[in-house]
């Protein structure tokens, strides 16, 4: 006959190995963590990682999904891209929260390279950052919808502010898209992509749209154009496609913060999630412990 006491250690292994716990993993001098990549090696589903104040010279990639990456001060906690690939690459990887970082002086030369770039990946988050001086502010490219970018300063890039490239069911809203001396939002084969409620301020080109599927207002409100000069809709010419914001804003608006909703921790293991009948199993383990405990009385 089984012991109880080896069935309750089984029992509580295999509870136990159906729960995650989200950890939070602290980046700068005197953390555990010196560069921002360790810390994203390191992270599993769920986790949050906090990066203190100072330059951070590296070019981090996410490949990790669930992660959230949070600057303590956004003007104070610079990710230096050294004009070599992207700031920060989110690479084919869906649901990673992104704020609180000026990213400045990267871009190399791969297409997609720009300060943020989302790579084939989904339901990101892109907030509450300044990001200056790079080949392009925000790159949204090749198959990656549903991401968010909200609340951020994007300015004087050497090319264009936020790029959309073959990708659908963004959010661009309540950005400052200002100084970009090629084009603030270039919209290139993406439909249905919802931008609205930006201001595009002296930008050489302030849109280019050559789908014509796109929208560019919502809910009667659409985007501040500093060379709009008419009373009515704004036409996006640049692109063939004469694509339009019907309410265009008279005065540019104030960006306000967003609020930060980091990802939450999974329930299960991914051991749990893959392996059939884990549920059943854990069941009848604990009907077995149940009947142990009444014999043994």
């Amino acid at each position: 006959m089984v012991s109880r006491k080896i069935i309750i250690i089984v029992y509580l292994f295999i509870l136990n190995a159906g729960i995650a716990s989200a950890e939070t993993l602290n980046v700068g001098q005197g953390q555990t963590y010196l560069t921002i990549q360790s810390a994203i090696d390191a992270a599993k589903n769920g986790d949050t990682i906090l990066v203190g104040e100072g330059i951070y010279k590296e070019n981090p990639r996410i490949k990790t999904s669930g992660i959230s990456i949070l600057g303590k001060n956004k003007e104070k906690t610079i990710l230096e891209g050294g004009q070599s690939s992207s700031g920060i690459r989110i690479d084919e990887t869906n649901n990673v929260v992104l704020s609180g970082f000026t990213v400045r002086n990267s871009g190399g030369g791969g297409q997609e390279d720009a300060g943020i770039t989302i790579y084939n990946g989904n339901d990101n988050t892109v907030s509450n950052m300044n990001i200056f001086s790079n080949k392009v502010g925000v790159s949204i490219y090749q198959q990656s919808n549903n991401n968010v970018i909200s609340g951020n300063d994007i300015e004087s890039s050497s090319l264009n502010g936020i790029d959309i490239y073959i990708s659908n069911d963004n959010k661009i809203f309540n950005n400052n898209i200002k100084n970009n001396k090629k084009i603030g939002i270039n919209a290139y084969s993406a439909k249905t992509n919802l931008i609205y409620s930006n201001n595009l301020i002296d930008n050489k080109d302030q849109a280019y749209d050559n789908s014509g599927l796109n929208s560019w207002d919502f809910d009667k409100t659409g985007n501040y154009w500093s060379d709009n000069k008419g009373s009515g809709e704004y036409v996006i010419a640049l692109g063939g496609k004469n694509a339009k914001d019907n309410f265009p804003l008279k005065s540019p608006i104030s960006i306000r913060p967003e609020t930060v909703v980091t990802q939450p921790a999974p329930k299960e293991s991914e051991t749990a999630k893959s392996t059939p009948g884990f549920t059943v199993f854990t069941s009848i383990i604990s009907l077995i412990a149940i009947g142990i405990f009444r014999m043994k009385k």
